[in-house]
């Protein structure tokens, strides 16, 4: 009887787990239905939306016309002619246009560019009061890393204005340059500009405004932008920019420049005010210093102020450390027979 008892309870028993058993394998299995993934369906399309890494289509890539600008020190642009380059004389400079011509205008948009590549911009905008008539004479000194400077040969800068028409000349230690053009609301207006090359002859830069095209060569064209220079009209640009407002030559003046090499953007470093000893006496002069990348000569310019902004000493360092100066004996005023065409 009392075995019969205990089997009964045990029996008991047994079904309770199995049954507890039976529980907790359909929760297992609920829980594991909930948390399962979706299936995925094989072959089902996936929808792609291709994104493109080019510049939208309302703005214009900017073309880098100079680097950005480096520490005063960095070496700058527009070589100077090395001592062992022969001298070549540069063309008889034209007449002036008469003082009814009507200076150049501001140029009209180019339908030649080329698409998709932006035109260099003019980077600002200057008040300019180009100064009057003169020449500068120069006394030129050149120097090599270790030895004593030696003088050389004399220079000049030629400047003349005349019923809104220009015409400049300088050579030194930046070369052989001349430029010829007008005037308009940015400043100077070159029309033609040449350089003398170390083999003779010399390298036309035309300021097409009918076009709106910077033309050398054949072939080599860009977009004018008003107020474009050349390399030797910059520096009187300069001078007309310090003239109309000392206050704008401050930080860095940037203007485009076009040259043998094409159109860029030339950053001039305001260095600050210095006193120099010239044979004028003692001249305090604004100095200025082209920045460019490393391995191109560095040029500096001083301008004095008590005679139009005029620039009274100019400065070429090549990267092999020759430096060649030019540093003004005689300031003049010039009257329009002053110039001759030799």
């Amino acid at each position: 009887m009392k075995i019969a008892v205990h089997l009964a309870r045990h029996r008991r028993l047994v079904a309770l787990g199995g049954l507890s058993l039976l529980l907790h394998v359909l929760a297992f299995a609920l829980l594991d239905a909930l948390v399962a993934p979706p299936p995925v369906q094989v072959g089902a399309p996936i929808a792609l939306r291709l994104v493109s890494d080019a510049a939208p289509s309302g703005k214009s890539a900017t073309v880098p016309a100079a680097p950005a600008a480096p520490a005063p020190g960095t070496p700058a642009s527009a070589p100077a002619p090395s001592q062992s380059q022969t001298r070549a004389e540069l063309p008889a400079m034209q007449p002036l246009l008469p003082a009814s011509a009507s200076p150049p205008g501001t140029p009209a948009p180019s339908s030649s560019a080329a698409p998709g590549i932006a035109p260099l911009q003019m980077p600002g905008r200057y008040r300019v009061h180009l100064p009057p008539s003169a020449r500068v004479a120069y006394a030129v000194t050149r120097a090599a890393p270790g030895r004593p400077a030696v003088a050389g040969e004399a220079a000049e800068l030629r400047w003349e204005r005349s019923g809104g028409a220009y015409r400049l000349r300088l050579d030194g230690v930046l070369g052989e340059l001349a430029s010829t053009g007008g005037e308009d609301d940015a400043g100077l207006a070159p029309s033609e500009a040449q350089e003398a090359g170390p083999a003779g002859g010399a390298q036309l830069t035309r300021f097409n405004r009918a076009e709106g095209r910077i033309e050398q060569g054949l072939n080599a064209s860009e977009t004018l932008t008003q107020g474009s220079q050349d390399r030797a009209s910059v520096l009187l640009q300069l001078a007309g920019i310090g003239l109309a407002d000392p206050d704008q030559v401050q930080d860095t003046v940037d203007i485009v420049v076009a040259g043998s090499g094409g159109a860029r953007i030339a950053r001039w470093q305001v260095v600050g005010q210095e006193n120099l000893d010239t044979p004028l006496g003692t001249l305090a002069a604004v100095h200025l210093l082209q920045l460019a990348p490393a391995g191109e000569a560095r040029v500096e310019v001083w301008l004095a102020p008590q005679h139009h902004w005029l620039p009274v000493q100019l400065r070429v360092t090549q990267p092999d450390g020759r430096v060649a100066s030019q540093l003004a004996t005689r300031i003049d005023g010039a009257g329009p027979d002053s110039f001759t065409n030799d």
